[in-house]
């Protein structure tokens, strides 16, 4: 039944379908896409190397330098070598002791405070205390923008006013520090950023 022939029913023989390209088209036009391929290299030269396009440079600031002369790699083996005199040579100079100025000592007042229960007690001695000393301008603007600089640097900074006969000055001073150490380290800070102080312990 299934897969049988039906009697009186001959089979048609299969042929073979025609493909819609033939094979020596396919060919062809293979053979046509290499060779445009091969001539797009052959004229493109990827290979070759890049040369300029125009050689001629009209500007007249434009000055070819080229040293075309390489005899001194001949002559640089033959030269001698001048040292160096001592003069010339910078001695490394020693950190300097940083110089400390002392404050004008205040009056002392022998300070005695009473106590609750009766008893003087006597004020103990301070510690002295250190300050940096920058400038002193005799304009407002002038010293805080000075301030302005050290507190840029990390270090606190104020303006003092004071007057001089019929002159007034206005002092930037940057601290207080409690140590001579602290103090001269702040001024190599400032130092370093080109901004000078001096010391001064009070």
């Amino acid at each position: 039944m299934f897969g049988k022939t039906q009697r009186g029913v001959s089979e048609r023989p299969n042929k073979p379908k025609q493909p819609l390209i033939p094979k020596w088209l396919g060919m062809l036009v293979v053979i046509l896409i290499v060779l445009s391929f091969a001539v797009a290299l052959m004229l493109w030269k990827p290979w070759a190397p890049v040369q300029p396009k125009n050689n001629d440079i009209t500007s007249p600031h434009y000055q070819e330098d080229t040293n075309k002369d390489y005899r001194f790699y001949d002559l640089l083996p033959q030269q001698q070598v001048t040292p160096i005199p001592e003069q010339a040579i910078p001695e490394n100079k020693a950190p300097t002791q940083a110089v400390i100025i002392e404050a004008p000592a205040k009056p002392q007042s022998n300070d005695v405070t009473i106590g609750d229960d009766g008893t003087e007690q006597i004020a103990a001695p301070t510690r002295p205390e250190y300050i940096l000393q920058v400038r002193s301008y005799p304009d407002p603007d002038s010293a805080d923008a000075r301030r302005a600089e050290i507190i840029l640097n990390g270090l606190s900074a104020d303006v003092v006013q004071s007057t001089e006969g019929d002159k007034t000055w206005y002092r930037v001073i940057s601290g207080p520090y409690d140590s001579q150490n602290a103090a001269v380290m702040a001024q190599q800070t400032l130092q370093h950023s080109g901004i000078d102080s001096i010391v001064v312990k009070r």
